[in-house]
């Protein structure tokens, strides 16, 4: 098999590595606070590498390759162009950015894809839960069963306490606020979860030229953070030398 052309986050990376380590460093501090911000941190430990779906790698079963290598008909484009990515082992950023879908979309071609045991399910349980709950299989309270944030008695305690709070004030509450005023979970945790499956509706449509001469504004500031501290390194060692000399 003949190799994929690199993507545009592919390029990205490639560029980002080249990059002298002290640039990396406040790039990398930069992100930590910004995800911190967001994310809280038993949030952040739970979404590990390998936990991570967008750098999951789909593995093709042997109908999913009988079905390129023969096709029935009976399955879509899309699932055909996931099962193709697939076999080159692109993991399901590069699936997604290659067919400029959503994260939402391939989750729901992904799920149709295992359903028809073209694909193998992820091993990772908040992978798998994650699918479902991107693609709209699951709701909220089900995901957070899925990746051990709640149990399952913590979460038909929260049920019984919406349909409470719905008979009494003749109103729903969202199954989050309950969660959260029962000391369950915490908002950042389910503000963050929200927020990735409303984040997960948008498509990835490239990024500003964010290296030297883009004329980016982040980059401009980022440059002029790095003039003050090469220039806060400067005095400081001349302030040593001064200081040497004197002794």
């Amino acid at each position: 098999m003949s190799a994929l052309p690199p993507t545009a986050f592919d390029n990205l990376m490639q560029q980002l590595s080249g990059l002298p380590l002290w640039v990396k460093q406040v790039i990398y501090t930069q992100l930590r606070h910004e995800l911190e911000a967001t994310l809280s941190k038993p949030t952040l430990e739970a979404f590990g590498p390998e936990h991570t779906l967008q750098l999951w790698v789909p593995e093709i079963t042997r109908q999913g390759l009988g079905e390129l290598e023969k096709p029935s008909g009976q399955f879509p484009q899309n699932i055909l162009r996931i099962l193709h990515l697939a076999r080159f082992k692109k993991n399901v950023l590069s699936i997604t950015i290659l067919n400029n879908w959503t994260l939402e979309q391939t989750a729901i071609l992904l799920l149709e894809a295992m359903a028809k045991e073209l694909l193998s399910p992820p091993r990772s349980m908040v992978i798998s839960g994650t699918i479902d709950y991107l693609a709209g299989r699951i709701r909220l309270g089900e995901y957070l069963v899925k990746i051990n944030r709640l149990n399952i008695q913590q979460l038909d305690q929260a049920l019984r306490t919406q349909n409470a709070i719905a008979e009494a004030m003749g109103e729903r509450t969202g199954i989050a606020n309950v969660l959260i005023n029962l000391g369950y979970i915490r908002k950042e945790d389910s503000e963050a979860i929200l927020f990735l499956k409303e984040e997960s509706k948008k498509p990835f449509t490239g990024l500003p030229n964010v290296l030297p001469g883009g004329g980016n504004e982040a980059v401009a500031k980022l440059q002029g953070q790095l003039t003050q501290a090469m220039q806060r390194i400067k005095d400081l060692e001349t302030l040593n030398y001064q200081l040497q000399k004197k002794g």
